[in-house]
């Protein structure tokens, strides 16, 4: 698997779960180093945007909209991938739009109470579960 982001890491997780097979994880960046305050306190958000350390800092194509600048475009470089820069923050998908895929054909599992489980999953609440909350 390449690339050790959110997506990456679960799916290596997943995989491992089956005794007969092997997984090889491989990671451009390295690791967020636990004692760095830029990756883990929500209020820097915008320190690990600087540099390159935790940032891919991709450019857009020029804008023309925008007299032609650049927008730069954080992607995460390091164990959790963009996981590392986003502020700890965590929004769920809109149940609405996920009801609305889930009318397409072949994305019938797809309603927001057949994610709702995943979701749960995926959630540790400090103060314990709930029927939405994990």
């Amino acid at each position: 698997i390449i690339g050790a982001g959110s997506a990456g890491n679960v799916l290596a997780t997943r995989l491992t779960e089956d005794p007969n097979t092997s997984v090889l994880l491989l990671e451009a960046g390295g690791p967020d180093y636990r004692f760095d305050f830029r990756t883990q306190m929500p209020a820097a958000l915008a320190f690990p945007l600087q540099g390159k350390r935790y940032n891919w800092a991709y450019e857009t194509e020029p804008e023309p909209f925008m007299n032609n600048r650049r927008m730069e475009c954080g992607r995460g470089k390091g164990l959790g991938g963009s996981s590392l820069i986003n502020g700890m923050c965590y929004i769920r998908g809109n149940a609405l739009d996920l009801d609305n895929w889930a009318q397409e054909p072949g994305l019938e599992n797809w309603s927001y109470l057949d994610c709702l489980p995943y979701y749960r999953k995926a959630e540790t609440r400090d103060v314990g579960e709930n029927d939405y909350h994990g």
